[in-house]
């Protein structure tokens, strides 16, 4: 019944006075559609402030007006339709390629796997000094995967000095982590994206190793900033 109700008010909400269920709402037409309109004025503006939040870095390279402007038509157009709040940014940035510069749907997609690292699981990260009382066969069946709170993003604009001013200029992937209580940001290449991906699943360490090694001629030794930088987990 509940569940019910809450879907005819939602398509109400949607859909305007076309539909406003005579069983579900008490008083006269006009005074349903006031009430209505009120919620829906709440709902929209709890979303626009959700967006603004989620967004802080894109919001301050477009600008307040072109970002409110923006994100009233993302969420006019049914962009947030059926998501919570805390999902509301959920493919903000795919449509912000459309309506606006790569540049500002980069952030948009950064700061939304940010957010996305931020609330991530917690979990041990596998660290340098974890390997250090390994003989090579140990360190190399040692089994690792993706740290929760790890991601990549692979840019279309130069970004990356937008979001932090000490990542170079013409980064073309970006490298989120955090292993402890801080997000953090780290320059990267596409063969550092290939190695997350392939721990997406547990994997052993050496496979990784060999595999950073064929996309960085030969050099073993690919896979050490990816630790240091709390990629993976050891499990």
């Amino acid at each position: 019944m509940l569940e019910r109700d809450q879907t005819a008010i939602a398509r109400a909400l949607v859909d305007g006075p076309a539909y406003i269920p005579p069983v579900l709402f008490a008083g006269h037409a006009a005074q349903v559609e006031r009430g209505l309109r009120v919620h829906a004025n709440t709902i929209s503006h709890a979303r626009l402030v959700a967006l603004e939040e989620t967004f802080p870095r894109t919001r301050a390279y477009l600008g307040e007006g072109a970002f409110d402007r923006l994100s009233r038509a993302y969420v006019d157009g049914g962009g947030a339709q059926g998501k919570p709040v805390a999902a509301i940014g959920r493919g903000f940035d795919a449509w912000l390629a459309g309506e606006a510069d790569p540049l500002a749907a980069d952030l948009a997609r950064v700061e939304w796997v940010w957010l996305a690292c931020y609330h991530a699981a917690e979990a041990p990260a596998l660290r340098l000094a974890d390997l250090r009382l390994l003989d090579e066969p140990g360190l190399l069946a040692l089994p690792v995967r993706r740290h929760p709170a790890a991601a990549t993003v692979t840019l279309t604009s130069d970004a990356a000095p937008l979001l932090d001013p000490a990542l170079p200029a013409g980064t073309g992937v970006l490298l989120i982590t955090r292993p402890d209580a801080e997000v953090r940001l780290f320059a990267a290449i596409d063969a550092d994206r290939v190695a997350i991906e392939a721990a997406e699943n547990i994997t052993p360490l050496g496979n990784l190793i060999e595999r950073l090694a064929e996309l960085q001629q030969g050099d073993e030794a690919a896979i050490v900033p990816l630790i240091a930088a709390g990629a993976f987990e050891r499990v």
